[in-house]
């Protein structure tokens, strides 16, 4: 997927029409003037907007009625201002720098995953973002150039690097890290959140997907269970962390699958497929891990 960095934030191609193969399959993108893809049904009249990473971005989705906002979100259009490494600050910095287009009710999520990681001092869009957006055209008429800048960045940016972490290293990262630090962050991050949406009297809804290494993989082949363990230190921390506000008063949180299977994942392995990401208020999903 092409996306670049314009020192506030990361975004799409702006004002453009491109395919994604992903799985074999070929997904057809429609970016406004901003980098948000369009997804809509003529049916529908109402649209909404939204803002995040890549887990909302939608990669294994073709129309509007297979992306997992659509259940909660009947008869909305969607347009999704989101893109790979844009975290939870540069969705803020995407906020203030386009105040103007801002409809009063928005949509802000959070992907549990790695945001947690991207509330901290130490996280920068530039140690993962091979491309600035001014480049973003160019690469869109000549799709080779791309190769060029990741190989570029392969042998100068230390950091950089396509292959994430898997499971057992994610989890690792998790369990090793400064507990306190990461629900600081979360909270300073939140009350930011919070602060921007009530001077600008806008109405949030917040969204929170769970991780995708809350698993560990089963004897049987290619099947995955969820870790009880870790899933209840992760839903304690969501639940202590994200509390409604007069702003943010609907928060949703995805309830964690038992099991799932390599198919139930993207094809990069750390994306939850969109048909499997299933949304619940915040009081019904936190009553169980709160006591």
């Amino acid at each position: 997927m092409p996306y670049g960095w314009n020192d506030f934030y990361v975004h799409l191609p702006q004002n453009a029409s491109f395919c994604v193969e992903e799985d074999g399959f070929f997904y057809k993108y429609k970016t406004d003037n901003y980098g948000g893809r369009i997804l809509s049904n003529e049916l529908f009249n109402d649209k909404i907007q939204v803002f995040g990473d890549s887990q909302v971005v939608g990669l294994d989705v073709k129309k509007i009625q297979e992306h997992y906002l659509s259940d909660n979100y009947k008869n909305h259009n969607f347009i999704i201002y989101a893109a790979p490494n844009n975290g939870p600050y540069e969705v803020i910095n995407f906020l203030t720098k386009n105040k103007k287009i801002l409809k009063k009710k928005i949509i802000i999520t959070f992907n549990f995953a790695v945001d947690i990681y991207r509330v901290s001092n130490s996280w920068h869009p530039t140690k993962f973002v091979a491309l600035k957006d001014y480049e973003l055209d160019e690469i869109l008429d000549h799709p080779f150039k791309y190769r060029l800048i990741i190989f570029k960045n392969f042998l100068f940016n230390k950091n950089f690097t396509i292959k994430k972490y898997n499971n057992k290293k994610m989890k690792n990262l998790f369990l090793n890290s400064n507990q306190d630090e990461i629900y600081n962050n979360l909270v300073k991050y939140f009350y930011e959140l919070d602060q921007f949406a009530n001077k600008n009297n806008l109405q949030v809804d917040f969204i929170v997907t769970h991780p995708y290494w809350l698993y560990y993989r089963s004897k049987k082949k290619d099947n995955f269970l969820l870790e009880k363990k870790l899933n209840k230190k992760v839903y304690q921390l969501i639940c202590k962390t994200f509390k409604e506000t007069k702003n943010i008063d609907k928060i949703l949180i995805s309830k964690p699958l038992t099991n799932f299977s390599l198919q139930d994942l993207t094809s990069d392995k750390r994306h939850i497929k969109s048909k499997k990401i299933k949304l619940l208020q915040r009081k019904t999903l936190c009553e169980n891990y709160e006591s």
